[in-house]
C-alpha cells in the first residue's frame, strides 16, 4: 500500500478520496488502537497528497452501513460520529488545510462552486 501510495502521489494529476474507511481498517470504531490506525493511515496519505489534492467523500450514507466491513458489526458510526473522526484525524491541521479536506479540493476537483 504504502510502496504504491508513494509512487502514485508523484503523478500531479492524481487526487484522493478519503472514504470507505472499514475496507481500510475493518472495525475501526469498535477499538481505540484500530482508530489509532486508520487515523495514521489517513494522515500519511494526506501527508504524501497534501490537503491540496485530498478530499473527504462524505457519502454517509453509503459509506455509514459498510465503515466495519468485516461485518461484525450491525452498524457503523452515526453521522455526527463520522465527521467527529474526520475532525480528530486533521487534529493540528491549519483552518486552509481542513477546508480544502472537507471542500476546497473537491470544488476545484469537480469545477463546482
Amino acid at each position: 500500500w504504502r510502496e504504491g501510495m508513494t509512487a502514485i502521489a508523484k503523478l500531479p494529476n492524481v487526487h484522493v478520496k478519503l472514504s470507505m474507511l472499514g475496507y481500510t481498517c475493518p472495525g475501526w470504531m469498535r477499538t481505540k488502537e484500530r482508530q489509532e490506525v486508520l487515523k495514521s493511515l489517513v494522515r500519511e496519505t494526506i501527508e504524501l497528497f497534501g490537503a491540496n489534492r485530498c478530499m473527504v467523500a462524505w457519502n454517509w450514507h453509503v459509506n455509514g452501513a459498510v465503515s466495519d466491513a468485516d461485518n461484525m458489526s450491525q452498524v457503523g458510526p452515526d453521522a455526527v460520529e463520522l465527521l467527529d473522526k474526520f475532525l480528530w484525524f486533521f487534529e493540528g491541521y491549519s483552518d486552509e488545510d481542513k477546508d480544502r479536506l472537507f471542500a476546497g479540493t473537491a470544488k476545484e476537483f469537480y469545477r463546482i462552486g
